[in-house]
């Protein structure tokens, strides 16, 4: 039942709230009002919705890892070393131009997703956000790296219950923790710089991008509302 419970609190008193995020955000775009510093506003309203949503998974997930066995446990780590070695491959290997030329694809793969095709002006946009960024990659698989090995750490503490919430707890609450002073000012800069670029692509958007947009928007907006709606399966069915 505690799925059914956690599935039931996520969508009475989280999913009606990502929807509002989203169509707030609509409405600024709407009326105008995108600027990078309002941009910031709706990002940091989302991520205290991740935090919501990590402290209250918090209980199950220590439940749940908790009854990983040795040999799971070792699959798990097999799997964090095989998926390490690919994003070094995808994101570290090559010349630092044939990386740049990656990041600017990937980007504008992303972007059309929300803006339909770009204009030669607005790739112009993205090659400059690239050339603004600053190196970050490298320390950010270094730190992805270091929290598997001290969430490792934790499960081999699996038994000790007080022991493994206290190895836990920081990993999913507080990640950032153990960054660097420069690799936190990194990423606050590249973070400034993205918002500056989705702020100028969409004051260069065109009338179809930005109907393209708003319609992806309310898309995703709409189906948080009818999903908070819908009550959990797993939870009716233990009501009956």
């Amino acid at each position: 039942m505690r799925l059914a419970e956690r599935l039931a609190w996520h969508c009475r008193t989280q999913l009606v709230p990502y929807a509002a995020l989203l169509r707030g955000l609509e409405g600024d775009l709407r009326s105008g009002a995108v600027t990078p510093a309002r941009l910031e506003a709706h990002l940091g309203q989302a991520e205290i919705l991740l935090r919501d949503l990590l402290t209250a998974i918090l209980p199950d997930a220590r439940l749940l890892l908790a009854r990983l066995d040795d040999e799971q446990l070792a699959e798990l780590a097999e799997a964090f070393w095989r998926r390490n070695r690919e994003l070094r491959e995808e994101f570290l290997a090559g010349t630092p131009a044939e990386r740049e030329a990656e990041q600017i694809a990937r980007m504008e793969k992303r972007l059309r997703r929300w803006f339909g095709r770009l204009s030669e002006e607005q790739r112009a946009l993205v090659a400059r956000w690239s050339e603004a960024l600053q190196p970050a990659t490298a320390e950010w698989l270094a730190n992805r790296e270091r929290w598997q090995a001290r969430l490792l750490a934790a499960l081999a503490q699996r038994r000790d219950a007080a022991r493994f919430e206290a190895g836990l707890r920081p990993l999913l609450l507080e990640p950032e923790a153990a960054w660097s002073a420069g690799y936190r000012a990194r990423l606050a800069h590249n973070r400034e710089q993205t918002l500056i670029l989705l702020a100028a692509l969409f004051d260069t958007a065109t009338p179809r991008q930005r109907a393209h947009l708003f319609a992806e928007l309310e898309a995703w907006a709409r189906q948080f509302e009818q999903l908070a709606c819908t009550p959990s399966p797993l939870l009716t069915a233990g009501q009956g």
